[in-house]
This record gives structure tokens, C-alpha cells and sequence, in this order.
């Protein structure tokens, strides 16, 4: 029990709690609070000691309503099963959470007709602002065109800029595929087989850095050994890889679309018994955190995928900061790190299905 000379406090102080221990209107503990001129410093010392002994904390929503004015903004990724999107949003939530916003999280499943839901769903919710992950339908992309017409601004991944007043970060998928196909020409590869991505604008970009390194070591691309896997989840690494190996020879290097696809290739290898690099080198792209865990550790693409999500959520920042803000576009360089799962072609042997099966690899 308190003592009778001490104030028991309230389960939750209101600006009313505040006003009463001051003895000043709830108009004055408001203008303190949001930092409104006309008041006197020693009022405002009073108001400011008065609420931290009571601890008050200003409802974020209520203001927010009475301000008509939302601090929730939309995120919508394309699979949350693909492991750079969870990096993504991590970077995105962090800069969002310590300024006081949440977020609406929307998952597509790379279906046009969720996508535009979701998209709706969002403009209902009239949210502040909108970070679209990936490459969106036409009808999509129409609707983000008229969010930010009507003042909402839009950040996208990926090199197009929609409009004027987006925000467009590029992480460079054709720099991105060179130096992985560069990589296995420089340590002799010739016979490489390439699971290509889905024909977005990210897929067309890799597979176009891919064709540059074919070209400049001499080598045709498009043939028999560039086959289809689908998309960028683990099972369309092992669809590639199945018609890879239904090939005569087998390639003696792959490139993935991405770590995904590059692990469910590995997986069928496994399968097949054929060891990971010393008979089939592999090369992933997105440097998920998987990649440095799986056996053997994966050589990939880097792509600041937290970094992404962090300068996402900073361009939303600064544009309800500076609505006039024209867009901008920000280009992120990838890089190669070179790990186990890929190594020097070995020219004293052929890499056959059909007469140099290998023993598992642990």
C-alpha cells in the first residue's frame, strides 16, 4: 500500500493524469507533448517531469487517426519460402520499428490475381507508404502508378523505374551473372549447364550476364545444356538438374538461378552419386544464409539482401519527410564468394552418367 503523502499512480496515465498533477488544461500537456509553440519553459519542464513520473506514453494510433495520417506501410514479396525475401524484410522492419511504423506483410506466391488483392487490400488500408519486392503483373503496376499519383510513395527492386516519383533499387542481376559465369570459365570449365531463372526482368537479367561470359570465352549459349527449371525454389533446382543429367554428357559445371535452385541441383547430384565439386562444380546466386551452412559450402552471388531492405525503408522516410522528393534509383554491386562447391575442371577424366557414377558426397 503507498504511504498517504504519495501519489499512487494509474494503470495507464492519460493526458488528463498529466494535466490534473500539473494543474494546467489538457490543451497545454498536448501542445508540450507534440512540441507546440506557446508555452513557457518552465510549464514545459513541469508537463515533461509530470509525465515521466507517470510514465505516460502518447497513443501512437490515436494520433495517427486523428492526424489521418497511417504508420503502417505494405511489403509484398513474392514467396516468403524463398530465403532472400525474410533478409529483405528484416532490414525493411528494423529502420520501420525504430521510427515508430509496422508493416503489413504480403505474401503473392508469384500469382498475379493475389498480388493485385493484396495491392487493393493495402489502398483500403490506406497505408503510408509501399515496398514492392519483386517485378509486378501489368495490372499491378498500374495500381502502384496510382498510389503514387495520389501522394503514396512506392519503393520497387529491380533496374525499371514505374514512375517519375519512385523509388527504384537495382542490385544488378546481369553484373551478377557474369562474374558467376566468368568464374567457371576461369577455372576450365567448358561444358556448363545453366538452370535458368523465370523470364521476370531479375531472371532475364542474370541469364543476359550469364550469355556474356559465354560469349567472351567462346562459347554458344541457348544450347541443349541451358534448360528449364521453372522459378526459384528448391524444386525447380531439382526439375534443371533432372534434365541436365537426361543429357548424354553431363555438364561439368552448373549455375543456378539462385542458391535455392543451386541446392536442389546439388541434391539430385547426391542422388545420382555424384560428388559436389569433384565432379560437378555448382554456383548459387543471393548468398542466402543457407548457402554457407550447406555441405559443401556454396559458391554464390552476394546481394545485400538486409541492406536492401534497410535503404528501402530510409527512401519511405525520407519522402513522408519531404513529399516534393522526386524518385531516385540506386544501384547495389554484387560480388563473388568463392567457397566448396566449386573447383578446377579435372581434364584427365569425363564426367559421364553413364560410366563415372561417384559415391555420395556427406
Amino acid at each position: 500500500m503507498p504511504k498517504p503523502t504519495e501519489r499512487p499512480l494509474p494503470l495507464r496515465a492519460t493526458l488528463f493524469d498529466v494535466a490534473k498533477m500539473v494543474g494546467v488544461s489538457i490543451q497545454t500537456v498536448s501542445a508540450v507533448i507534440n512540441d507546440k509553440p506557446g508555452i513557457s519553459a518552465a510549464t514545459r519542464e513541469r508537463v515533461r517531469q509530470a509525465a515521466s513520473e507517470l510514465d505516460y506514453r502518447p497513443n501512437i494510433l490515436a494520433s495517427s487517426l486523428r492526424a489521418r495520417k497511417s504508420l503502417s506501410l505494405g511489403v509484398l514479396v513474392s514467396s516468403i519460402t524463398n530465403t532472400f525475401f525474410p533478409e529483405f524484410v528484416r532490414g525493411v522492419e528494423d529502420v520501420a520499428h525504430a521510427n515508430g511504423y509496422s508493416l503489413f506483410l504480403c505474401n503473392s506466391d508469384s500469382r498475379p490475381e493475389k498480388e493485385l488483392t493484396y495491392l487493393q487490400l493495402l489502398r483500403q488500408h490506406a497505408v503510408a507508404g509501399l515496398i514492392a519486392a519483386y517485378e509486378v503483373c501489368a495490372e499491378s503496376r498500374e495500381l502502384l502508378i496510382d498510389l503514387i499519383d495520389h501522394g503514396t510513395p512506392v519503393v520497387t527492386l529491380g533496374r525499371e523505374r514505374i514512375h517519375p516519383r519512385a523509388v527504384t533499387l537495382d542490385s544488378s542481376d546481369e553484373a551478377g551473372g557474369y562474374l558467376a559465369g566468368q568464374h567457371l570459365f576461369s577455372l576450365g570449365h567448358q561444358r556448363i549447364g545453366v538452370i535458368c531463372p523465370p523470364r521476370n526482368q531479375v531472371g532475364l537479367d542474370r541469364m543476359a550476364g550469364f550469355a556474356r561470359a559465354f560469349r567472351e570465352n567462346g562459347r554458344p549459349f541457348a544450347d541443349e545444356y541451358w534448360v528449364e527449371g521453372g522459378g526459384f525454389e528448391f524444386t525447380h533446382g531439382q526439375i534443371g538438374m533432372e534434365r541436365l543429367a537426361s543429357l548424354p554428357e553431363l555438364p561439368t559445371a552448373i549455375l543456378a538461378a539462385n542458391d535455392l535452385v543451386a541446392i536442389g541441383a546439388a541434391h539430385v547430384l547426391h542422388k545420382l552419386g555424384y560428388q559436389v565439386p569433384a565432379d560437378v562444380s555448382v554456383v548459387g546466386y543471393d548468398d542466402i544464409r543457407m548457402a554457407e551452412l550447406f555441405n559443401p559450402p556454396l559458391t554464390t552471388i552476394v546481394q545485400p539482401m538486409y541492406q536492401l531492405g534497410e535503404t528501402a525503408m530510409r527512401a519511405l522516410l525520407r519522402r513522408w519527410a519531404k513529399p516534393a522528393l522526386n524518385g531516385s534509383h540506386k544501384t547495389f554491386h554484387p560480388k563473388l564468394v568463392v567457397r566448396e562447391s566449386t573447383a578446377a575442371r579435372r581434364r584427365d577424366k569425363q564426367t559421364s552418367k553413364t560410366t563415372n557414377r561417384r559415391t555420395p558426397y556427406a
